[in-house]
């Protein structure tokens, strides 16, 4: 009877402070009552009922995050498929006020593979260190002060469970049922059919040479896809951070012209005891690869942060005088000698 209780609470709880944690003013999560780090076991030897406690835990935790980037960060949320029926299911991404209208520049997050969700790169991080660590909100911070605009993905929320009756009936009888499979949403069933949309009806309206994409873990590897599938990328994207990305040239059949862009736009930051920025001799030299500065895969997005930003702004810089000395300047004697030479026709 008590753990019945225990699920129908877990499955109505919206907020943390129904699972006694919250935030304090260094983005530590802390229990309520004891003030103490978090702790993974709730109820003594009921390994399956902390498991869900985590889960529904895990759920609250996405929705305190997507608050902080619509509060914090002013962010909005963009529905998509846009053409999607009333009761088709949908997912979301997190956009700045501008995003859409032909940004100048464009930063695109584009977090591991997981249980995360828009702008977290690692929940263990958000649960056992802070949200500073955990989230991509210091890279939205940082992103709208150099006055760029922000588009944040959200592509592993591929799939919306529904309870049936017989699962309903479950929590109240405690009746073993099979449980139904997840529904796909269509067209975004997986991370690169998440990015091809977001690619195909948003960032493809871009100006040339705008968009800066910054690639965690798979979020990497889905990249890589998409720069195979996609033959505008090259013309759209002017620079890639990729932080231990999971992408392989060889094996994803990148092709000549891909691999020099590659060359050119892209930086890899791997796993590394080095310290930060320091070359990295790895198998894959697809691009420049440094030292993330970190031997921690869920630390490295924190640990280049400023890192990736010089970098941004460098190629951007680059981006600019190139385009600046390919324009002819007209001077004030060559404005006169062109006059003088067409009054002498």
């Amino acid at each position: 009877m008590e753990e019945r209780m225990i699920l129908k609470q877990l499955e109505n709880a919206k907020r943390l402070e129904e699972f006694k944690y919250f935030f304090n003013e260094k983005g530590q999560l802390r229990h309520i009552e004891t003030n103490q780090p978090f702790v993974f076991k709730q109820y003594n030897n009921v390994m399956n009922l902390n498991h869900q406690w985590y889960t529904a835990f895990g759920t609250v935790l996405a929705e305190y995050v997507y608050e902080l980037l619509e509060k914090e960060c002013r962010l909005k949320r963009l529905y998509i498929p846009v053409d999607a029926a009333k009761d088709e299911s949908k997912s979301f991404c997190f956009v700045s006020e501008a995003a859409l209208n032909n940004p100048s520049i464009l930063i695109v997050l584009l977090q591991d593979r997981g249980v995360m969700r828009a702008g977290a790169w690692s929940q263990q991080l958000i649960v056992h260190d802070c949200l500073d660590t955990g989230t991509q909100i210091p890279f939205i911070k940082q992103a709208l002060r150099e006055h760029y605009e922000v588009m944040v993905l959200n592509p592993n929320d591929n799939f919306m469970v529904v309870k049936t009756d017989a699962e309903c009936a479950q929590n109240e009888y405690n009746v073993e049922v099979e449980k139904t499979p997840e529904i796909p949403k269509k067209g975004l069933e997986s991370a690169e059919q998440h990015i091809f949309y977001i690619w195909d009806h948003f960032i493809v309206k871009c100006s040339p040479m705008s968009v800066a994409i910054i690639a965690h873990g798979y979020g990497g590897l889905a990249f890589v896809n998409l720069l195979t599938e996609r033959s505008d990328v090259m013309n759209k994207v002017y620079a890639v951070a990729f932080i231990n990305s999971n992408h392989d040239a060889d094996h994803q059949n990148v092709g000549p012209a891909e691999r020099h862009w590659m060359a050119k736009n892209c930086r890899n930051w791997l796993l590394s005891s080095k310290p930060l920025d320091k070359p990295v001799i790895s198998m894959k030299m697809d691009c420049p690869q440094v030292s993330a500065g970190t031997e921690n895969h869920d630390l490295a997005p924190a640990s280049c942060f400023h890192s990736i930003f010089k970098y941004l702004k460098k190629i951007s810089n680059a981006q600019k005088t190139k385009r600046f000395t390919r324009s002819p300047i007209v001077t004030r004697s060559s404005s006169k000698g062109k006059a003088t030479k067409n009054s002498n026709v």
